[in-house]
């Protein structure tokens, strides 16, 4: 048995530049055990994840990532074993894609107050199969025409929070999000805990179990994201509680610069993830 698992990856069904099928190709080439495909707000990748070749001792497990808030922080809540036919949630799922698309205009318009030629057309070019774009999408676009270098300096100096073409994202409730998953079968899970904005995260982390929560990201690399924190201190933060430990890559492909499979966590793990599932 292939003993690693990546459960934090995305396709170009949202903001990753690979397709569901290459992501699998991928996985295969380098041996991995297991990976999870967790696109934003979209589970439209997912069918032709799940449909395409791969050997047997590949684990796919169907999954997403949603945009939500606690509190006016983002709090990003990652879903596994998420079926694509339920449709509270899909509806739900579509009010946060509408809402990406709508935000895309309003982020060109700010660049070009700041005197940057880009148009909505151009970007439009880039989105030909994409149900859920995003920033990245826009940083591509930036990189293209010669204003920045890389997506991190997008980010930096146009698209982060408080930078000046920075649009808020619509969200859903954090404590919605994970009752929505649930609601649906899938086991909710807290992304990437260190991103989140808050005094005391382990205060939110226990209010979010009582919502339903029942796995953290605890396997992340935060320094693609230009955060010098460790995995260790969510180790420490969550020390004691009885809550699933997951982890991923949040690979994007050649949109941010990690490696899939550079974060994985044990198999077994999926194994855990699938008797979670069970039990809802």
């Amino acid at each position: 048995m292939r003993a690693r698992a990546d459960l934090h990856t995305h396709s170009s069904a949202s903001d990753g530049s690979d397709s569901p099928t290459e992501l699998v190709r991928k996985a295969e080439e380098i041996k991995l055990g297991g990976i999870a495909l967790t696109d934003h707000d979209s589970l439209d990748g997912v069918k032709e994840f799940m449909d395409a070749d791969a050997s047997d001792e590949l684990i796919r497990v169907p999954g997403l990532e949603i945009s939500s808030e606690y509190d006016a922080k983002e709090v990003h809540i990652l879903g596994y074993f998420v079926p694509s036919d339920f449709k509270t949630l899909n509806d739900r799922l579509e009010y946060l894609r509408v809402a990406r698309h709508n935000r895309l205009p309003k982020m060109i318009h700010k660049l070009n107050e700041l005197g940057l030629d880009v148009s909505m057309g151009e970007l439009s070019e880039s989105l030909e199969g994409v149900s859920s774009p995003g920033r990245p999408h826009v940083a591509q676009l930036l990189i293209k025409k010669g204003f920045v270098k890389t997506t991190h300096e997008a980010f930096q100096k146009y698209l982060a929070y408080d930078k000046p073409a920075y649009v808020r994202k619509e969200r859903l409730q954090a404590l919605e999000a994970i009752d929505l998953l649930r609601s649906a079968g899938a086991v909710p899970v807290l992304a990437h805990p260190l991103t989140v904005k808050v005094q005391d995260l382990r205060s939110l982390i226990e209010t979010l179990m009582n919502g339903g929560l029942l796995g953290i990201e605890v396997d992340y690399d935060y320094t693609s994201m230009g955060i010098h924190r460790s995995s260790d201190e969510v180790r420490e933060i969550i020390k004691g509680l009885d809550i699933l430990h997951t982890g991923g890559s949040d690979y994007h492909g050649t949109v941010h610069y990690t490696d899939l499979g550079s974060v994985t966590v044990p198999i077994e793990v999926i194994d855990s993830l699938q008797r979670l599932h069970a039990e809802l």
